[in-house]
């Protein structure tokens, strides 16, 4: 597996290479509209806008009846979502039911989180994703498959599905048996939350697109929707570490009816950077504050 994870990073990242190699002539003759204070104001915005995500996973961790302190369970979120570039695909679950394990959350507790925030996220990414996929010709999916696919996730979440968990043998199918689960619409409200999410961070690209490259209004919706559908491929495939070159991948080939092949390769391959940017800004704030939050603590209780 970890073979096969290597073939297919390389052979993608040597697939981008080579249209940025020999498309370079055409990208130094791009005018960008680029301002430094403009960048760094979507950076910003990206930052709290993982945050908003971590909040999400918070937010089911309260539907299933345990309450830990927001800041904590934000930075767990935060923390265990860098082992996501680390090779197996696995790594980011692993890391944070262990921390939440040390703040009293269970291992079952944990498992249906993360269960659950996985189906959300994708089901969303999804569902704002298809303003970007109906506008492009040749489709090899339709509509109703994108809907069948979004019925499935949503039944999967459903907590007569969850309760099937409690049937899985030994102390494992015991300790789920345990898990207060949330009602469906309580599932829903969640889900809601998640789908601004999206639109948020939709409003948020285009605003990262028009510093390279000008994009008429016409094109926002699809140009918004395109992130969260290439976020849904990564989440699909879930064996390439953090989606590396596959959400470039799909955000370049969506991107291309809208706006100029070179442009729409360029904003695939820098939009990692700036993803990764925003990730590391948020964990450092997060830290940041939750150790400062220690300090006066300690502080305080000296008194």
């Amino acid at each position: 597996m970890k073979i096969l994870q290597r073939v297919v990073i390389v052979a993608i990242l040597c697939y981008m290479g080579r249209l940025l190699y020999y498309q370079w002539t055409q990208i130094e003759e791009i005018d960008f509209s680029f301002s430094p204070w403009m960048m760094l104001l979507s950076h910003i915005s990206l930052t709290l806008l993982f945050i908003i995500d971590a909040l999400g996973w918070h937010l089911i961790l309260r539907s299933l009846n345990h309450k830990p302190l927001t800041l904590d369970s934000i930075r767990i979120w935060m923390l265990s979502s860098l082992a996501r570039y680390v090779p197996g695909g696995v790594w980011s679950y692993a890391s944070r039911a262990e921390m939440a394990r040390r703040i009293d959350i269970g291992f079952a507790v944990s498992g249906v989180s993360l269960y659950l925030e996985t189906l959300m996220l994708a089901m969303s990414s999804l569902v704002i994703g298809i303003p970007s996929w109906i506008f492009i010709d040749d489709q090899n999916i339709q509509l109703w498959h994108i809907a069948l696919f979004c019925l499935l996730l949503g039944l999967g979440m459903h907590p007569n599905v969850l309760k099937l968990l409690r049937y899985l043998p030994g102390k494992i199918g015991i300790a789920f048996s345990k898990v207060e689960l949330p009602s469906i619409w309580y599932i829903f409200s969640i889900f809601l939350f998640y789908i601004v999410f999206w639109c948020l961070f939709g409003i948020c690209f285009v605003f990262f697109v028009s510093l390279l490259c000008p994009v008429s209004k016409d094109l926002w919706l699809p140009i918004a929707s395109s992130i969260s559908l290439s976020f849904f491929v990564g989440f699909v495939i879930i064996f390439i570490p953090g989606g590396v070159g596959i959400r470039e991948s799909v955000l370049y080939f969506i991107l291309v009816p809208y706006i100029q092949e070179i442009s729409a390769l360029l904003i695939a391959i820098s939009s990692r950077i700036w993803i990764m940017t925003g990730e590391f800004g948020a964990v450092c704030l997060i830290e940041f504050t939750y150790r400062l939050s220690r300090k006066l603590k300690l502080t305080w209780s000296r008194k």
